[in-house]
């Protein structure tokens, strides 16, 4: 197994009740993605060593849920799968818990896999929650941030009940329209079809996982450092981000699953920082330098690419669940650059 992840899942593991999963039946989709293997990961870890009996039904579209298999030597059931070409999901297993986190989340990949995005998080959600409710399953939707578009000042930290600043048509409403979309087919499951459903809006997950061929600002910054010992950078860096561990972003989804009173829940970190600051800890920490270039204009497809400052409100999950503190960003940096050197 990932040493790395190993060791934060073992880590992480002790800081919650487990219990409700014993002998029960997990679906993950996505469970090659970064959350998904942190899932995978700490279900099996927990059977190793709590004796927990969770069986995993891992889902994924391409060959790296074969990896998957390979590393735990099949004790359970993957299976490399397009979700959007499935008339009906037919998995002999009965699911108790379903956590659909299958989706394209970087801009490119979204953008050339547009048809296959907006279905993911729309009629390939609609699909599990029919399952949900033929199997009497608890489901958990792995939301976003990118639902609340680009608030204004006055609802930064962004909050749960805030409706949102989008457009339907703009380059990144295939993802976040889509995301709001599989937010209702979720409200409208619990609240016509009574299936026991949450949503979690996540933001700007980052740890061991995030390699350098992530197209997003950490991952690119990360491929430039390793392989150039330079950042160059576009623009001035001034945007903000606020970035969260993924060991403390799976810890809060299944805090979420299993013991969440509300709907809908901000899954996010406190480490607020801007991209200039980001690429400076980065080039510290791994010996590199630092360049701003030139401005240079975005391409035209790429209208108002991303928000100017991305932080959420966290008070509900952290007060209602008593969380222990967030590992430190400066830490958690350092695991994911050794994690890309191994």
């Amino acid at each position: 197994m990932d040493k790395i992840i190993e060791q934060d899942c073992l880590e992480y593991i002790k800081k919650i009740d487990l219990t409700p999963f014993k002998n029960k039946t997990v679906y993950i989709t996505g469970a090659n993605g970064l959350i998904g293997t942190y899932l995978v990961y700490m279900f099996h870890l927990a059977n190793i060593t709590e004796n927990a009996g969770i069986n995993i039904v891992a889902l994924s579209r391409h060959s790296p849920c074969d990896k998957l298999r390979d590393i735990f030597n099949d004790k359970y059931e993957f299976y490399a799968v397009d979700l959007t070409t499935e008339n009906h999901l037919d998995f002999p297993s009965k699911a108790d818990y379903i956590i659909h986190g299958a989706t394209y989340a970087q801009p490119r990949k979204f953008l050339q896999n547009y048809s296959e995005t907006i279905h993911l998080n729309t009629s390939v959600t609609e699909k599990l929650l029919q399952k949900a409710k033929k199997d009497g399953s608890k489901f958990l939707f792995l939301s976003s941030s990118e639902v609340y578009g680009d608030p204004d000042e006055k609802n930064i930290p962004t909050p749960e009940d805030y409706p949102g600043l989008c457009s339907p048509v703009s380059i990144r409403s295939i993802y976040s329209e889509s995301k709001r979309m599989g937010e209702t087919l979720c409200f409208s499951y619990k609240n016509f079809e009574s299936v026991d459903v949450k949503v979690a809006r996540i933001s700007m997950s980052y740890g061991p996982g995030v390699n350098i061929h992530d197209e997003r600002v950490l991952g690119h910054f990360l491929k430039q450092a390793l392989n150039d010992h330079r950042i160059i950078m576009l623009d001035d860096g001034n945007k903000v981000r606020t970035f969260c561990y993924i060991a403390d972003t799976v810890l809060m989804l299944l805090n979420v699953l299993l013991y969440g009173k509300d709907f809908v829940y901000n899954v996010g970190g406190k480490d607020r920082i801007m991209i200039r600051n980001l690429a400076e800890e980065i080039c510290s920490l791994t010996g590199s330098t630092l360049t701003v270039a030139a401005s240079q204009q975005l391409p035209s497809q790429n209208i108002k690419v991303s928000p100017n400052r991305v932080e959420l409100d966290i008070t509900k999950i952290c007060t209602e669940f008593k969380l222990p503190p967030f590992k430190l960003f400066k830490e958690g940096l350092a695991r994911t650059i050794e994690w890309n050197r191994i």
